[in-house]
């Protein structure tokens, strides 16, 4: 008859799924990047606790032990590294224009990559302070490790909490662009420090030379796939063959770059930018629309799916005050190394920086949600002979981050981006407002952006205050005395003005 080993793993886990996705839409409401992991967390709570009260009876016989082994045996890595994570990235580049990509190139690339890796530094270095104040000091390499695992944003993670704020384009484009195109340095960056923590040689050189290889030839194959999927679109075709099509771009490219030692990321991005940009030349708008929302429905079963993942992986960690501590001044020391690392990558580039829109670099360095790819960098190498001792840790601290960003970062945005896009609907009581008055003080100019739509429907950013620009009193002052040196102060606030709204921004 054969083993029913995975049709059992797989009923169970979509058991939870359901009940997981149902319980957080009727009754939490949060975003699925949310609300699903931390359900399914409590999910796991409740079983160990009900386990340790009941569970050894003469009439409920539960294994916790069994239930540990199952989860342990639940490769991570491979489910999404080496597997979905393909189709939510293809999914994405399907629906991300080119030209919203050469429009912001500059700080998706900088966030991309410098700001990740200065993110990581920093991570690593304070986070190795604190393992030394509290009596367990951990290598700074291993810590390197964790900091260049948690320094990437989760794409799953953004979608998420992206669908349910109501944010300006430009900052949606660059944190969804940010977080499709970072997962090629953040696993190269990955693999080059635990080639060093196992004991191979490393240098920046060999870094950078890898780095490159890895882009460039993904870039070859994802432009290929790209190109030949366009061309099997071409003519008669059911929309199975659409869909199998797309299917094939996601797992082809991305197959064929892990053989190749190239970005798998990079290759099926690539792959669905090309083609979700030009498809609308072959197919008529109906069938991209289906073929959209097939992807967009995969994309729902493939997160609560994962989501749910995350929230098991509790299982099979030890937390400990100690652990839990800990992890908590790891996502804290990460949010401030992922604030830094975003400001200082900027600095070099003045040009980028000046044109920025106020506000910009604080909502996009609040918005990096962790989630699935960091949880399984660190559940792959975790318990090789290098890591072991801290794997705990390792796991833990991870875990925790991940859980926070969801929670800190993705409910806490939308107070953030409060304090710099007007909001007259902005919660004024109890804790939500006292968040809210918190969050306004990061605005320390207190100048307000509104987002209106035109009469073609196109987003218009204009300031909600000018008159925060100007010291209105020696503006009257002027008026009344020097009327030129009133008409300079207007043309210079007209300017700055100007400036601020100018649609070239970043």
């Amino acid at each position: 008859m054969g083993s029913f080993y995975f049709l059992q793993i797989f009923t169970v886990v979509f058991l939870l799924s359901i009940a997981t996705t149902l319980f957080n839409k009727r009754i939490l409401g949060l975003p699925a990047a949310i609300g699903v992991p931390i359900v399914s967390a409590i999910f796991v709570f409740l079983l160990q606790w009900t386990v340790s009260l009941f569970g050894n009876n003469n009439y409920i016989q539960i294994n916790i032990v069994e239930i540990e082994a199952a989860v342990r045996s639940i490769d991570f890595y491979d489910f999404l590294i080496n597997g979905v994570i393909c189709f939510i990235l293809t999914s994405s580049a399907l629906k991300f224009r080119l030209s919203d990509l050469r429009t912001y190139f500059k700080p998706i690339a900088i966030l991309a990559s410098i700001a990740l890796i200065l993110c990581a530094f920093f991570f690593g270095a304070a986070l190795y302070g604190y393992q030394i104040l509290v009596g367990t000091p951990v290598s700074f390499l291993i810590l390197l490790l964790l900091g260049s695992a948690l320094g990437a944003t989760d794409p799953i993670g953004i979608k998420g909490v992206l669908s349910s704020v109501k944010a300006p384009r430009h900052l949606m484009i660059k944190l969804e662009g940010e977080s499709l195109f970072n997962d090629a340095v953040c696993i190269a960056l990955f693999m080059s420090i635990l080639a060093i923590v196992k004991g191979g040689d490393f240098t920046i050189e060999g870094f950078f030379a890898d780095l490159a290889y890895e882009i460039v030839v993904a870039i070859i194959i994802g432009v290929a796939f790209g190109l030949f999927v366009l061309r099997l679109l071409k003519g008669k075709h059911e929309m199975e063959s659409l869909i199998l099509s797309t299917a094939f771009l996601a797992t082809g490219s991305y197959l064929v770059a892990l053989y190749a030692h190239a970005s798998g990321p990079i290759a099926c991005v690539v792959g669905g930018l090309i083609v979700g940009n030009r498809w609308q030349d072959i197919l008529d708008e109906q069938e991209v629309n289906e073929v959209n929302h097939f992807w967009h429905t995969v994309e729902g079963i493939i997160n609560s799916f994962l989501f749910t993942l995350i929230g098991m992986e509790l299982f099979i960690i030890d937390f400990n005050t100690d652990l839990l501590f800990g992890g908590i001044v790891a996502f804290i020391i990460l949010h401030l190394s992922r604030f830094a690392g975003n400001f200082l990558a900027f600095v070099p580039f003045r040009s980028v920086r000046r044109k920025s829109y106020h506000g910009s670099l604080a909502i996009l360095s609040w918005g990096g949600v962790r989630g699935g790819i960091s949880l399984a960098l660190i559940l792959a190498v975790a318990n090789i002979p290098q890591l072991s001792e801290y794997s705990s840790i390792l796991i833990g601290y991870t875990f925790t981050c991940v859980l926070l960003s969801g929670v800190v970062c993705g409910l806490g945005l939308p107070g953030v981006m409060n304090a710099y896009y007007h909001n007259p609907n902005e919660p004024k009581t109890g804790f939500a407002g006292w968040y809210q008055r918190m969050c306004h003080k990061m605005n320390y100019s207190g100048m307000k952006y509104v987002v209106t739509e035109d009469n073609n429907g196109q987003e218009v950013i204009s300031i909600y205050n000018p008159e925060c620009l100007v010291d209105e009193s020696k503006l009257e002052e002027a008026e009344e005395e020097n009327p030129e040196l009133a008409e300079e102060i207007q043309a210079e606030l007209d300017s700055k003005v100007k400036q601020l709204e100018n649609s070239e921004n970043f």
